[in-house]
Parts: C-alpha cells; structure tokens; sequence
C-alpha cells in the first residue's frame, strides 16, 4: 500500500519555525511562572531542527534510523547515522499538524481506538515529510503495538528491521546476577548490530567506541544535574509547574553538551524561587501534590487547573529528575544493581538498556512510583489512562491500589484518553470529574 502524502511538507522547518517563536516569546515576554531555561531548551531544538530541515531539503549523505522512545539513541549516533526518534517526533506536533498525521493513519487502517502515539509515530514514518531512514530499530520492550508499528514501517520503505529485545524478568527476584545477565543479553545484540551495518553500510557506517563514551558522559552529567530535581521536589510549596515537570528532557540530541547547561539552569532557576518561596501556586499555598502519570494532553493545559486550586504537580512519569535510565558506569547505581562496574562503553549502554523504567514486569514501574511517592511526599496519583495504551492501563489500577494501601495516596483515573486527538477531548467532562475528586481530597484535609 503507498499512501505517502501528495502534500508534502517539511515536517523539521515547521518545528523550526515553532522553537523560534518560543524562544522569542520566552526571550521577549517571559511567563512568570514557567522556567526562563525553556529559552535554552527551545534553542537546543531550533538548532537540531533547522539542521534536519536542511537535510530535508538539500539531502544529506549521512544515513538515517528510524527508532522508538527506548532505543540507544547515543549508540547509533556513534556509528554514523542520524537517529531519528518517531515517538517524540509524535509528541511533539502541533494542534495544526496532529490532524494531517491522524488522517494518514485512518488511511492505513489504524481504528480511534489505538494509542494515538503509536499511530502517530507510524504516520509520520511513512509520510515523506521526514528524510527516509535506510533502517528501522524497533524496541521490543514496554510497548509490542509501537514495535509492530515499526515493523511496519520497515516494510513500507522496504528496508531492514532490526529488534532489540529487552530481556523480561520478574523484578522482585532480579539481583546481580540476573542484572549482569541482562546487560550480557543486550550487549550481544548490540555486538550483532554492529557487525550486521558495518557489513551491510561498509562505506560509511563504523563503530566509534570513543563518541559514545563522549555521549554516556554528556549523559551522566546531564542525569547528575537532574538528579537536584528530585530534592527541589521535596519543597512546599513546589518552585515549579506541572508544565515544566511534563517537560521532557531533550533525549533526541544526546550528542549536544547544552543540555547539561539547560539542566543546570532548569534547577538554579527554581533552586532561588524555592529560596524565595515562590511557586505556580495560588497564592504560593499548596494545599495537596500529585503524581502525573503516563501523558498528558498535549492539547490542553491541566496543571494551571489544579494550581489554581492549590494542587501542585512535582512529578511525572519518569521525567522530573527521576533518572529512567540509570548512571551505571563507575556509579552506586551500577554496583547497586549489578555487582560491579561496567567494564566498556558496550556494557554501560545495555545496562541502561537492562535498568529502563519500562523494561521488565510491572514491579519495577510500580516500585519506582512508589519510592518517588515516599521521597517527595506524593498525596494522590492521577492515572491518565490513553485509550489503547496496553502498557500502562493493565497496570493503572495495580499501581493506585498498591499506593493507596501502602501510603494512603488517593487516585484519580481518567479512562479512554488521547494526548493528541483533540476531537476526541471533552474538556468541560475532564475538569468536572477532576475538580470533583480534588475537592474531596481538599476536605478530607480540611480544606
């Protein structure tokens, strides 16, 4: 089936022109409220964007990787190509653009009733409007529907696919030998990736042992800095929006030592206004904090909601600070989980692979949730629950009842969302039954 867009556009120049008008707009009138450093981030995007317009443009001879959210996007920029990261490429599009890439998945045959990341991802891969990849890495891990996504996305530029399997144990009986284990596993398929594109691409794929030790490093700084996030947290009231926690960290430019900048800013910024005791908050007084999980919709702002109603949002999913993928090399982490140090650039990368927030069974998730809920001091949960989203709706209500049970934390579930799909939004429903719940959890303390 070739249903590529007749309209093409030049889906990268339209994020450049997006980032500019933010970074003006931050530059030029600022948002009290939200981080100045977002002028860094957006930057840091205009940058990597205005360069892939260019190749959109006028081509490029350096090969491009389609991938997922969990694929070792360090790794394969360490061998030549441009990686290019459909899942973020799905969160990222505008309320103009979301609407043209929805229509090229009905097109396909993809039903309302499929996560709207996965069908967004696998639209944008056969659109055209992105530079073609000569290969495609699905992640068989958290999600099966955005690997099988990925498979087929292969198919359709009728190029390779080439799996990564994330080794699936029980969490509760993984200790270091089972971690050491893993990482093996994914290290001797990392191994056969390398030997399989350096046969196939001699000319201009090779395995540079030294840039990816250069991207780990940018990657332990980067996570050191973040790791502050965690303690700014803690503070009542919180310095920072629900907004800026959703914020996710540039993970589609890890060979780009600004972000550690970014970072170091993102936490100077708030470190003051916590100081200072300043917050989001209506009248700097927070009267209860949630944990965001999963998406959001991206369409919509929910967090000036709860903020206005004293409600702060320090945490989401796995961002905030809260490290998804593990700094193993020469690290407690490391030694923590897995016995010994890593040994080679290799090994640290398939011990991230091996530590991913989503990559084994739902313990680890439900265990992390539940550390981050004791250390920050979490008092509800909001489960924002995307309609066919198999990884996190079987274990939505796991999560909350444990949470509910082990450390009182009330739960807010929000059943057949789309972070994308405004048609299918009823805002005046979602701020009803959210304000409901928040209000009963405000008198239950008094409020």
């Amino acid at each position: 089936m070739n249903i590529r867009n007749n309209d093409r556009h030049n889906l990268w120049q339209e994020w450049a022109d997006k980032y500019a008008r933010r970074v003006r707009k931050i530059t030029e009138n600022p948002n009290p409220k939200m981080a100045r450093s977002n002028a860094l981030l957006y930057q840091i995007l205009y940058d990597q964007a205005t360069k892939e317009a260019e190749y959109s443009t006028e081509g490029s001879p350096i090969p491009v990787v389609y991938h997922t959210e969990n694929a070792p996007d360090r790794f394969f920029r360490s061998m030549g190509f441009r990686a290019n990261n459909l899942e973020l490429n799905a969160d990222h599009l505008s309320r103009e653009q979301v609407g043209r890439y929805l229509n090229i998945g009905r097109e396909f045959g993809y039903p309302d009733n499929i996560c709207d990341r996965v069908k967004l991802a696998h639209a944008i891969g056969i659109s055209g409007d992105v530079p073609a990849p000569i290969m495609v890495v699905p992640v068989v891990g958290d999600c099966d529907l955005m690997s099988q996504a990925m498979c087929s996305v292969a198919r359709y530029w009728n190029v390779p696919a080439f799996g990564i399997d994330m080794p699936y144990q029980e969490e509760l009986d993984m200790g270091p030998d089972e971690y050491l284990d893993a990482m093996k596993y994914i290290k001797q398929q990392l191994l056969e990736f390398i030997e399989f594109c350096e046969k196939k691409w001699p000319d201009f794929i090779k395995f540079d042992a030294e840039k990816l030790e250069e991207y780990q490093r940018i990657n332990r700084e980067y996570t050191r800095a973040a790791a502050d996030v965690i303690e700014l947290a803690k503070t009542k009231p919180c310095p920072y929006s629900g907004r800026d926690a959703l914020r996710m960290a540039p993970t589609q430019v890890p060979d780009d030592r600004r972000v550690i900048d970014y970072m170091k800013q993102y936490v100077s910024e708030f470190r003051e206004k916590a100081k200072r005791g300043e917050s989001p908050l209506k009248d700097n007084i927070e009267k209860f904090r949630v944990y965001w999980m999963c998406s959001a919709p991206f369409y919509y702002d929910p967090f000036t909601f709860l903020e206005e109603r004293g409600c702060a949002s320090p945490l989401y999913e796995e961002e905030s600070g809260i490290p998804h993928r593990y700094n193993v090399m020469n690290s407690e982490s490391g030694e923590r989980r897995f016995g010994r140090r890593m040994l080679d650039p290799l090994e640290e990368e398939a011990a991230l692979f091996a530590t991913h927030h989503w990559g084994a069974s739902g313990n680890r998730r439900i265990l992390e949730v539940l550390d981050n809920c004791r250390k920050v001091g979490i008092e509800g949960i909001i489960h924002f629950e995307l309609e066919g989203c198999l990884s996190l709706n079987n274990i939505a209500r796991i999560t909350g009842e444990r949470a509910e049970k082990e450390l009182g934390i009330k739960n807010f579930y929000y059943l057949s969302a789309h972070c994308q799909d405004i048609d299918k939004w009823d805002e005046a429903d979602f701020e009803e039954k959210l304000g409901d719940w928040l209000e009963m959890c405000l008198r239950e303390k008094g409020f």
